[in-house]
């Protein structure tokens, strides 16, 4: 018992860092790094405090890096119909966006980021990963793979959706 109210009134300094340590592990593009080459990476992530309605990335304008959800909710949302914003996701820990950024510095984001409560997210921006491809292109290099797969993955899932929606308008047109 004593340990446990100790560690409850005197938390550790690194408590935080542990929990994002955590949520970066779990992290696709960061799941082939060793223990080692996570802890410096997580060295070099600036961590960002957001409050509730907070804008982390607003849509149409441009991104400088991915942000990963350590803990709270943000919502992705997009301009609808008529201008109407339409919700498309709510991500929580360990949940990822922005990732197209760190290929692309030229592409202006498709929706926007709102914090919905306050939260912790940890940033990854294109420089520092391009300064890493420089210092450790071994662990530059297993980040830029994983990214690669990813962004697959999701282009695959989107060209499914589109075409399941071509195939839908096309039944209700009736050709």
């Amino acid at each position: 018992m004593g340990a446990g109210l100790f560690s409850y009134i005197f938390p550790r300094r690194n408590a935080g860092k542990d929990v994002a340590l955590a949520v970066l592990r779990r992290v696709p593009i960061f799941q082939d790094l060793s223990r080692r080459e996570l802890q410096k990476i997580d060295g070099i992530l600036p961590r960002r405090s957001l409050s509730s309605e907070e804008v982390i990335v607003r849509e149409g304008e441009m991104s400088v890096g991915m942000y990963v959800v350590v803990s709270g909710e943000i919502e992705i949302i997009q301009k609808g119909d008529e201008g109407k914003p339409r919700r498309l996701a709510i991500l929580g820990p360990g949940d990822v966006f922005g990732e197209q950024s760190l290929l692309d510095e030229e592409v202006p984001s498709t929706a926007s980021a709102i914090a919905s409560r306050p939260c912790l997210a940890v940033g990854f921006c294109r420089p520092d990963m391009l300064e890493l491809l420089k210092q450790d292109p071994q662990i530059g290099l297993k980040i830029v793979r994983r990214l690669s797969q990813m962004t697959l993955t999701r282009w695959r899932h989107t060209s499914r959706l589109l075409k399941d929606g071509r195939i839908k308008q096309q039944e209700i047109e009736g050709t």
